[in-house]
């Protein structure tokens, strides 16, 4: 069995900035989609990488995929109304 986990991140292209914010554990019975959704809306982010660890070994966690979240994305360099 895997545990899986989502963390967000601040993602600035201006500033050159990638930051991680807040990591959340997925529930085994939620829909991994949905989980890195959830979170990208509760931190307001733009980027969300969901990691799977072996339960076996909670120290080595391993990239599972990238979500990303347009409208969460930075909008500072562009022109103000």
């Amino acid at each position: 069995m895997r545990a899986f986990r989502a963390v967000t991140y601040d993602v600035c292209p201006h500033e050159s900035l990638f930051e991680a914010m807040n990591s959340y554990v997925i529930e085994k019975e939620e829909d991994i989609e949905a989980a890195a959704a959830k979170a990208a809306a509760q931190d307001v982010a733009p980027v969300v990488h969901v990691y799977q660890t072996p339960v076996e070994d909670e120290s080595a966690p391993l990239f599972y995929k990238e979500y990303t979240f347009d409208a969460y994305t930075c909008r500072c360099g562009e022109p103000r109304e």
